[in-house]
């Protein structure tokens, strides 16, 4: 019996571990063709209010402790106020009258660990690359698909890269419609949008890492790693600014 016993044990302990296992996998990104894995942080969430609902974010200062609320840029153009809180002042707040009828207004991301045990957070915004012009066509698809909005071909020295940004009837993450579309193999990459403690993306996220980290030197993949030479293609940042190739 005690064989018996030891041997279900044994199989429950492998059992909670492959879930564990696969719960690692699921969380990752790609830098080029190399799969990255990241690990959830669950402690931690964003709600990205759209810039023309300010209410809403004052409703939410108002109500919940918050982690810091910052705006989300991209070329001068504020999109989103990014309210990062705990995930029991997140708990809190869901159970507040108004939040069923403004979290309809709402996008929410997420914060992770990367292999380095670095937290990076995510945002509402990907880019992809097209491997033509011509499939601009096939980019648009993929937006009515995943209920995106495509914001065009914003770096002109840059074709083949449009910006895309989730709305609030978007059902998926941007980390997990990025992977899906880099997978599709329909494009030249798909990346989500990174910040970094360590490395600040000031191209879209103000004021969000202390006073003198702004000021960090070097290439580094958006995993945080030092990076040797000039990447040719995909997401990198250099000198704290993000540069897309």
């Amino acid at each position: 019996m005690k064989t018996v016993n030891y041997f279900i044990l044994t199989l429950l302990v492998l059992f909670v571990c492959s879930l564990h296992v696969s719960a690692q996998i699921d969380c990752y990104y790609y830098s080029g063709k190399e799969k990255i894995p990241l690990t959830l942080n669950e402690n931690k969430i964003t709600i990205n209010v759209p810039e023309e609902n300010g209410e809403i974010s004052e409703r939410i200062c108002a109500n919940v402790k918050t982690l810091f609320n910052i705006k989300a840029k991209l070329r001068g153009v504020t999109y989103f106020d990014m309210i990062a809180v705990t995930r029991s002042e997140y708990e809190k707040l869901t159970s507040m009258d108004f939040w069923e009828e403004d979290s309809k207004s709402v996008i929410l991301s997420y914060f992770y660990f990367t292999e380095r045990h670095e937290e990076v957070m995510t945002n509402a915004f990907l880019s992809v690359k097209l491997k033509k012009s011509e499939d601009i066509d096939l980019l648009e698809s993929y937006v009515e698909k995943y209920k995106l909005r495509n914001l065009g071909n914003i770096y002109q020295s840059l074709p083949l890269i449009y910006e895309i940004i989730l709305t609030p009837e978007s059902e998926k993450s941007s980390l997990d419609i990025a992977n899906e579309l880099q997978e599709s193999g329909d494009f030249g990459y798909s990346q989500p949008d990174f910040s970094f403690s360590t490395v600040p993306d000031e191209t879209q996220i103000q004021s969000i890492t202390a006073t003198g980290q702004e000021n960090v030197s070097g290439i580094f993949d958006l995993q945080g790693r030092s990076v040797t030479g000039t990447p040719t293609q995909g997401i990198y940042v250099k000198n704290g600014r993000k540069v897309i190739k």
